[in-house]
């Protein structure tokens, strides 16, 4: 069978896009390429990404290179990180709070993106995904809304990363959905266009004929380990490849999709059709500026199935650069009047038993249930009750009161949350907590540097009144609950979640840049050389990239 990841990298391809003419002064490129890379932190990326010969590598080597990056919000995950970047405000306004969050008017827990009005094309029995959710409105509304003849798409392995990081009124959105391919909903169209049904068709026919090995580029050299260990219930990691993904004959099922999302070639075939979206809807060929959405999905399954210090991230990491850097080429031939920005939702924590064989105070919690449920028990010791005051979810960094529970127990909701915050107290694995009516009276200051916001300056962006807990807790660094069949996660307001790259990639200088900044920067950043105007207020500022500065009034 073919090989489907090719391994080296000709120097025609490398020479080709460095070259990057810098456009005149008062110019809006053609085509504006905003990239997040899921779970990229800047740990990982200095780890693994330095002096690579693909598109990582071109990056670092042509852009403009924050090193001191940070998302300021203390609930690292998917849908809040996305929901910022193209946004530039806090979780605490675009509603974003986390992926998912217990509703109280159904009472029920809500997906940040689902949207029981809409479906999957398709399939009208499934909830699809819109950004209903979403509040305010992002970098491709402000262009189309400003920008005559703009457009905006978005592509992604996830449907909450496309979604996020298009706003409100895209042009297209399209999100990976497994062995079927690359789909939308229709709050975004009716039916799929014609090229991505062929693409799909013959996407699909791959996953049926081909064999999909994932083999190491190596040698790793000592950098990433090859390790097991067995977690609690049994669970055993290992890291170290080859690894099957899928062979012919093989079924096409949760199985296989749960498989092929934790390795390289959910990136690879995510760029591939993001190639074909370029080619067929003529992105960066219109009368205006367009802008393109790119979310790339595999370092975030890798890294909560495998680790980060394994050997499967550096192969990720290296075969991501190679993807990308063929991509990028691609692009610049097609459109070289484009701009790149680089960036991650959220970073990520390896898992807590390679981090104890380095020496390092790492820790796993209990599933969140059983955390719940001891929790529960303190509860009731201390006020003397045999009912459950708190809501059992999937998160334990928000902590719901159960309403009904408290009003026939006859309790006082004060008196509850005077005892959850004294039982939280004696709690070693908790760091802070602060409760929904502190953080009501929040009010920001002056924002300082984001590498010293406080655990409540934290809190306090990823708040949102009638969306978040009752309770919001911090867990102490270097923990994680076992959460299967995930090994490590993310989530957490410390420097391993919160520190990503930034990188823009255009008309401006290269060089490296040490000051701290935050990622809501990003899109005040890329409006200010736009030429084009937030709709609403932002909590981000822009950034002096030392290049021409866009006039507003040229269209």
């Amino acid at each position: 069978m073919r090989p489907l990841l090719v391994l080296t990298v000709s120097s025609a391809f490398i020479a080709g896009p460095l070259a990057y003419a810098k456009p005149p002064a008062h110019h809006r490129p053609k085509l504006m390429l905003v990239i997040s890379v899921d779970q990229f932190g800047a740990g990982l990326f200095q780890r693994y990404a330095k002096d690579l010969p693909g598109g990582l590598g071109l990056l670092q080597k042509r852009g403009v290179v924050f090193t001191e990056a940070y998302h300021d919000h203390a609930y690292t995950e998917t849908g809040p990180g996305h929901s910022v970047l193209l946004s530039g405000r806090f979780p605490s306004h675009t509603g974003i709070v986390e992926n998912d969050w217990y509703d109280r008017a159904s009472g029920h827990s809500v997906y940040c993106v689902d949207d029981a009005k809409v479906h999957p094309i398709g399939h009208p029995e499934k909830a699809g995904a819109s950004p209903s959710r979403f509040i305010g409105t992002t970098l491709g509304d402000w262009l189309q809304a400003q920008v005559k003849g703009s457009r905006a798409f978005s592509m992604s392995g996830k449907d909450r990363a496309a979604v996020l990081m298009a706003g409100r009124k895209p042009t297209a959105v399209f999100w990976f959905e497994g062995a079927s391919g690359f789909n939308t909903s229709t709050a975004y169209a009716e039916k799929q266009p014609q090229w991505l049904m062929a693409f799909d068709a013959g996407l699909h026919q791959r996953f049926l004929r081909d064999d999909w090995t994932w083999t190491s580029l190596g040698p790793w050299n000592g950098v990433a380990r090859t390790a097991a260990w067995t977690l609690p219930g049994g669970q055993i990691v290992r890291n170290g490849l080859p690894r099957v993904v899928q062979g012919a004959g093989m079924p096409l099922d949760k199985d296989f999709a749960e498989r092929f999302r934790r390795s390289p070639f959910f990136d690879q075939v995510t760029l591939e059709a993001a190639r074909a979206l370029v080619e067929n809807e003529q992105v960066g060929r219109g009368p205006s500026t367009d802008l393109l959405t790119l979310s790339l999905s595999a370092t975030d399954y890798i890294g909560h199935n495998y680790g980060t210090g394994g050997v499967e991230m550096w192969d990720q990491i290296h075969r991501l650069d190679l993807e990308l850097g063929k991509f990028l080429a691609w692009l610049q031939k097609r459109v070289p009047d484009s701009w790149v920005v680089l960036s991650a939702d959220h970073g990520g924590m390896d898992l807590p038993e390679g981090l104890q064989d380095e020496g390092l105070p790492a820790e796993r919690l209990p599933e969140p249930r059983a955390w719940y449920a001891t929790l529960n028990k303190n509860l009731q010791a201390r006020l003397k009750v045999e009912t459950d005051l708190v809501r059992v979810s999937s998160s334990p960094t928000q902590i719901y009161l159960d309403d009904a529970a408290l009003k026939a127990a006859g309790m006082d909701r004060e008196k509850i949350l005077e005892a959850l915050q004294s039982q939280l107290k004696t709690q070693p694995e908790v760091a802070a907590f602060a409760t929904a009516e502190t953080l009501e009276k929040f009010q920001e200051s002056e924002l300082g540097s984001p590498r010293d916001s406080s655990l409540t300056t934290l809190l306090g962006h990823s708040f949102r009144a009638g969306r978040s807990g009752d309770v919001l807790v911090v867990f102490k660094p270097l923990t994680t609950f076992y959460d299967p069949p995930y090994v490590a996660n993310h989530g957490s307001p410390w420097d391993y979640d919160r520190r990503v790259p930034v990188i823009f990639m255009g008309p401006w200088p290269s060089k490296e840049i040490t000051r701290p900044v935050r990622t809501v920067d990003i899109a005040p950043t890329l409006a200010e050389a736009l030429g084009i105007t937030p709709a609403e207020k932002v909590d981000g500022r822009a950034l002096e990239l030392e290049g021409p500065r866009m006039n507003p009034n040229a269209r």
